[in-house]
């Protein structure tokens, strides 16, 4: 249940507007026939470091974006950028008003790429709070504009990702399978097959998406087929610009990546796409994020809508989440203190008592300030059945907690 409050929905999604007169993305390998670039995988991010202006900031590679996009304003009022245009963006729950300024030919770099200009997008506020989510810094979005033109190839393994050029690209040989994909937008496209739990086969356009933070989403309602299933947990599922997105999860029958990769009882979340609290664009019947997609070492051809999969083994083997249903926040200027955001109903966190807005002290013997978010996250997806004490601070008191981890999703089988 970790990532329940950890996916990114793609800003592409959140907005509607268009940045013109991009060069391909080949431009940044200054004519190398490759480039490998370092990420950090934090909560199921692909982390950069790249260079804005002058500045050294932490941008997601998000494949399900479109656009380069920075998060914190400060940064560019500091540079004293100017702004070419005020848009306004769509908050998730449909009301909320929320803006965006475009800031144009911006130096920019990725790891050590070519230095080259671009257009940004400089959100007015920063309302997705991803800082809060991962206790770590992140100022912005790689979208898939940046990769016209090129091969990205992901080797999560190593936390390595390379550009290639598209000329000089080599076919990837033994144990890679091939796979036509769509590019639209700038961004990846699969075809797969899905059963229902009725037994009914359906085919599902699903995006390839490097900034979701989970296995496999579908948007209810964008096909008749898709219903949400009988047995679900729901909760907060991800962050929106207008607030918390709820939905549901559940587990699906059997889903066909491709005839060869198949995932049975694969943990899946859904989202209501006419729920006036979420915002969707339905050009998609849902989303492969990067629990599953770290299961495959992978190259994406933008150029010949081609997808290379080698899998890695057991790349079919049960996901593993917290079993405890607590969602938590990192907040301080330091992001080493933590709070509980929300809690899953029916989870072990709420029958023991656990409530929003309780401060972790402690987690066992040690003091949450001496634990970074993922390392508290891990001692929350021990095996079944193991107790894990805590320390919360509540309106002044302290409190001591037990949760004893549990599979929840197991009443669904």
């Amino acid at each position: 249940m970790k990532h329940l409050a950890l996916i990114i929905f793609s800003l592409s999604c959140l907005f509607q507007t268009s940045l013109c007169g991009q060069i391909l993305g080949e431009e940044l390998l200054n004519g190398e026939p490759k480039i490998d670039i370092r990420f950090n995988y934090n909560q199921k991010f692909i982390l950069v470091d790249i260079k804005f202006s002058i500045l050294p900031l932490t941008f997601i590679l998000d494949t399900g974006a479109e656009h380069l996009i920075l998060f914190k304003k400060e940064y560019s009022d500091i540079l004293g950028l100017k702004y070419d245009k005020r848009i306004n963006l769509i908050g998730a729950d449909l009301n909320q008003e929320v803006y965006a300024l475009i800031t144009r030919n911006i130096p920019f770099q990725v790891g050590k790429s070519k230095v080259i200009n671009r257009d940004f997008i400089v959100l007015e506020e920063d309302f997705l709070h991803l800082d809060k989510l991962t206790g770590e810094s992140i100022d912005g979005i790689i979208g898939g504009r940046l990769m016209r033109g090129i091969v990205l190839e992901l080797d999560y393994k190593k936390r390595k990702l390379s550009l290639h050029d598209r000329d000089r690209f080599k076919t990837p040989g033994k144990g890679f399978t091939e796979v036509d994909i769509e590019i639209r937008n700038h961004k990846p496209y699969i075809k797969s097959n899905l059963t229902l739990d009725n037994g009914e086969k359906i085919e599902v356009d699903l995006l390839l998406d490097s900034g979701a933070a989970l296995p496999f989403l579908l948007l209810l309602d964008t096909d008749s087929s898709l219903q949400l299933p009988e047995k679900v947990v729901k909760g907060h599922i991800g962050r929106g610009l207008g607030g918390n997105v709820i939905g549901f999860m559940s587990q699906t029958s059997k889903f066909e990546l491709t005839p060869n990769f198949v995932f049975e009882q694969l943990l899946t979340s859904y989202q209501d796409v006419v729920d006036p609290q979420n915002l969707t664009i339905s050009d998609k019947n849902g989303l492969l994020g990067n629990p599953l997609l770290e299961r495959f070492h992978i190259f994406i051809d933008y150029v010949s809508n081609k997808l290379y999969l080698k899998p890695h083994k057991n790349y079919n083997k049960k996901f593993k989440f917290d079993m405890s249903g607590l969602v938590l926040y990192a907040f301080g200027q330091n992001l080493d203190n933590y709070y509980v955001k929300n809690v899953v109903e029916g989870s072990p966190a709420e029958e023991a008592g656990i409530l929003p807005g309780d401060r972790i002290v402690r987690v066992g013997l040690v003091r949450s300030k001496m634990l970074s978010l993922p390392q508290i996250y891990n001692k929350l997806k021990k095996k079944e059945g193991k107790k894990v004490k805590l320390h919360i601070e509540r309106e002044g008191k302290t409190l001591k907690k037990s949760i004893v981890l549990r599979d929840f999703f197991k009443k669904m089988n």
